[in-house]
Formats: structure tokens, C-alpha cells, sequence
């Protein structure tokens, strides 16, 4: 694949940006599609250039990558009034970093190669700040030749690239990794809560939190937002996790595995969210916690 490829992205949120970020730092020319106008200024500035729908996307590229929340826009994307099936080119590689159902993964493969569109379920883990450093884990799966093609695309953002095996196989790694960070989070949450109703100084139990066993990527990162109350510095939101978790949730009821930990974060998240603050920063999470021992 030449320096110059040009590559679509769908999506300019968070996520989306620091990926198209790397790809132009890396070479790569860069076709823009987001319903934020602001998103597509930012991208222009950037060097990229912008499109107006999906549909007209898929007239300029054969590589897309697609960073949009759930299923539900992915579906709208490649199959709504202005979605991009119908116009693409056979041979296309559709790269899908959402974080989706399995199963629905599965089917779109199926679907897709039936326009002779390759289908690439990459979804990652890093956060926002592992797409600006390109730092990102990125959980793939699909054939062995539309992962090849693809693979160049996903190391501009992603320092660990894995192939799992058929399309289908990085959602579901991407469903433990979300029941691990849904867990963690709540966890963390918790124990914070604990230490305020206790008195502890908080910066130093954070600080000894996190050096040593009890430690966790969420608390390290979280846990600061945590102590200070700053909710609306949104790196990812109370209602990604109540999604994230329903997934899930839905993987373990196919399965028939019991999931206790992952029942108590979702509801600790659901709860959340209903107080209004599902739009705020996940460290919110902690507040429910807070609530719990103001009812004792």
C-alpha cells in the first residue's frame, strides 16, 4: 500500500479524530464524512479533505475506516438513503472500529460480501489518548487478505494490531474487554466513594491505590476526575458503558455464563444514567456509590 492511499473515515468524534490525525501524519490522504460541521472544519485544518454524505465517500476511496458509536449508525452508514453499499467499488475494505454485538458483526460480513466488500471488525482499546499517540490495542478479525490490506491502515493508530481469526472474533474480545473496564471502573468508583465517607485524604489513597496491587488503568486514569468531581471533561461517557455492558450482558446470557461482577457495574451504570448524568464522564460512576452510602 503506497504512502499516498487515500482512506476514508467515517466519524470525527474523539476516536476518529486522533486516527485521522495519525494517517495524515503518516501519509496518508484522508477523506472525511461526520454530521458535525465543526468535525469537518477541524479536518480540513488538519490537511484532509471532507464529503458530505457516505454515499459520497465511497466514490473516492477502496479502504474505509469507521469510527461511529454502535451498530445502529454503522447499519445507516453503509445502508441508509445516503449510505455507502451500492456505491462502492468491489474490493473494498471496510474497517469497523465500533464497539458492536457479535453476532451483528457476523451477519454484516456475510451481507457485505455480497457486494464484494470485505469486511474488517477491528475495534480498539487505548482510549482517546492511545488514537492521538497511536498508541491504541486494536482487536481485528476478518479474511486473512482484507486484514493484510488493512493492516497498514490500523498500525498508523494502533501499536499492538492482532488478527483473531473470522470477522466476528474482535467484537467478542472487545465484549471482555469492556466487561474488564465496566468492572474496573465501577470498582474504582466504589472504593473512592469508601474513602470519601471515611475521611481518608484522597490524593494520597489514589496515590497508593494505583502503586501498588490494587492498582488499575481505570483508577490511574479515572480516578482523579474521580476525587475532583469533574464530570464534564468527557473522554468517554456514563452511557458508552451502559451500551458497552449490554453487550455484554448479551454475550454472557448467549452463552449461559454467569456474570455476577458485570450485572452489578451495568446496574451501577444504568442507575447513573437515570439521574441525568449519563452524558457526563464516566468517572461519574463513583457518584452512585456516594448516593448508596447516603442511604444507609
Amino acid at each position: 500500500m503506497s504512502s499516498r492511499t487515500k482512506v476514508g473515515l467515517i466519524g470525527l468524534g474523539a476516536m476518529g479524530r486522533g486516527a485521522a490525525s495519525n494517517l495524515l501524519a503518516k501519509g496518508y490522504d484522508v477523506v472525511g464524512c461526520d454530521v458535525s460541521e465543526a468535525a469537518l472544519e477541524w479536518l480540513r485544518t488538519q490537511g484532509g479533505t471532507t464529503v458530505a454524505s457516505p454515499a459520497e465517500l465511497a466514490l473516492q476511496v477502496r479502504i474505509v475506516v469507521c469510527f461511529v458509536v454502535n451498530a445502529q449508525q454503522t447499519e445507516a452508514v453503509l445502508f441508509g438513503d445516503e449510505g455507502m453499499v451500492g456505491h462502492l467499488p468491489p474490493g473494498t475494505v471496510f474497517i469497523a472500529c465500533s464497539t458492536m454485538d457479535p453476532s451483528y458483526v457476523r451477519g454484516l460480513a456475510a451481507r457485505l460480501i455480497q457486494h464484494s466488500i470485505a469486511l474488517v471488525d477491528a475495534p480498539v482499546t487505548g482510549g482517546a489518548v492511545g488514537a492521538v499517540a497511536g498508541t491504541l490495542t486494536i482487536m481485528g478479525s476478518g479474511t486473512q487478505e482484507a486484514f493484510d490490506e488493512a493492516r497498514p491502515v490500523l498500525a498508523t493508530f494502533g501499536a499492538r494490531v492482532h488478527h483473531l481469526g473470522q470477522a466476528g472474533a474482535g467484537a467478542q474480545m472487545k465484549v471482555l474487554n469492556q466487561l474488564l473496564c465496566g468492572v474496573h471502573l465501577a470498582a474504582a468508583g466504589e472504593a473512592l466513594a469508601l474513602a470519601r465517607r471515611q475521611g481518608l485524604p484522597l490524593d494520597l489513597t489514589l496515590e497508593i491505590l494505583s502503586s501498588g496491587a490494587a492498582g488499575s488503568w481505570m483508577l490511574a486514569d479515572r480516578g482523579p476526575r474521580m476525587i475532583a468531581c469533574d464530570f464534564d471533561h468527557i473522554t468517554s461517557a456514563v452511557d458508552i458503558f451502559v451500551k458497552d455492558l449490554s453487550l455484554v450482558l448479551d454475550a454472557t446470557r448467549e452463552a449461559r455464563f454467569p456474570a455476577a461482577l458485570a450485572h452489578a457495574a451495568y446496574l451501577a451504570f444504568i442507575e447513573t444514567s437515570a439521574r441525568g448524568l449519563g452524558a457526563l464522564d464516566d468517572s461519574a460512576i463513583t457518584t452512585h456509590y456516594e448516593r448508596s452510602g447516603d442511604r444507609d
